[in-house]
């Protein structure tokens, strides 16, 4: 049973960008959770009654509906990955360093891998076969391979 369930999670997760998603849920977790907290660091407390507090409440929640979105629409994963990238780069001058830097970097790299995730499947390589690497004939090329059409410029 749980493997097969396993599997159905693995097919699900292939369809989609899983990884982009699981980086952007824990950076919105980083920039939105601290202003709320009552950290105090010495003389300093960080407070959700400023500035920085309500922009890490609206880029937070953005930044979850972002991974949300990526895992349950994929279809929509270039539109959130730009707003992902966009948010985590406001949040680094807005909200407390952007989660304390680590948000922000999260974040990034979520959105990063999100704009690049595509759902076709990779093309699978051709096997080379015993007879192109014996090289017993070198006049014949393989067949995959094209000619070589660039000039070759010599030193003067």
């Amino acid at each position: 049973m749980f493997l097969r369930t396993w599997r159905r999670f693995t097919a699900w997760r292939r369809g989609r960008p899983f990884w982009a998603g699981l980086f952007v849920f824990p950076g919105a977790v980083l920039i939105l959770l601290p202003p709320f907290s009552n950290l105090k660091f010495g003389a300093a407390v960080i407070s959700a009654s400023t500035l920085g507090g309500i922009s890490s409440l609206l880029i937070g929640v953005v930044l979850l509906i972002c991974a949300a979105s990526l895992w349950w629409q994929p279809r929509f994963r270039l539109a959130a990955g730009i707003v992902t990238v966009l948010m985590a780069l406001v949040a680094l001058v807005v909200t407390n360093f952007g989660g304390f830097i680590i948000g922000t970097l999260l974040s990034l790299l979520g959105g990063a891998l999100a704009v690049a995730w595509t759902d076709e499947p990779k093309k699978p390589k051709k096997a080379k076969s015993l007879d192109d690497l014996s090289g017993d004939d070198p006049g014949d090329a393989p067949q995959d391979v094209e000619p070589d059409t660039t000039q070759r410029v010599q030193p003067t």
